[in-house]
């Protein structure tokens, strides 16, 4: 027999967004932080191994915090942005609109700014994409073309 409440949580699982380059340099960043930080607290001296403990328990977190957590979950209900000292959760009816300029950003109905920690922005990708549509608002003659590189699709939601 069904139940007449709907479940809480979605169907499906979330899709799961972060930054490859970011996953990768903060796993070396730890092995090598690992590997120093044990080789000073193995053979070294006096207060040597104490000042590499210190150092670990303070530069391990931060690495983890800032390249291996931050993540972007999305479903059709919500999106959960986990930036590295915070985790912001919205339906998607409270999303105004989603940019991608020097950096990602989701902007609220109220007008709250949240920056994606895990989507980088390639400016590379910015610059032809501004090129694209400077040459199409070129080509129209009737002046239906913007000349702006602008991601947002008003429109479309």
């Amino acid at each position: 027999m069904t139940s007449p409440t709907p479940p809480a949580e979605p169907p499906h699982a979330d899709r799961t967004y972060r930054s490859v380059a970011a996953l990768v340099c903060g796993s070396l960043l730890l092995l090598l932080i690992a590997w120093m930080g044990g080789d000073a607290m193995i053979r070294g001296e006096g207060r040597v191994p104490w000042l590499a403990a210190a150092a670990l328990l303070l530069v391990v977190p931060l690495v983890v915090a800032f390249t291996l957590r931050p993540a972007v979950f999305a479903n059709d209900e919500r999106i959960r942005v986990r930036n590295p000292f915070r985790t912001i959760q919205l339906p998607w009816t409270e999303v105004a609109d989603v940019r991608a300029s020097y950096s990602s950003e989701l902007l609220a109905q109220d007008g709250t700014k949240y920056q994606l920690w895990a989507i980088p922005v390639s400016l590379r990708a910015r610059k032809r994409a501004a090129r694209t549509a400077a040459r199409a608002a070129h080509d129209d003659p009737y002046g239906r073309t913007s000349v702006s590189a602008d991601v947002r699709d008003s429109a479309g939601r």
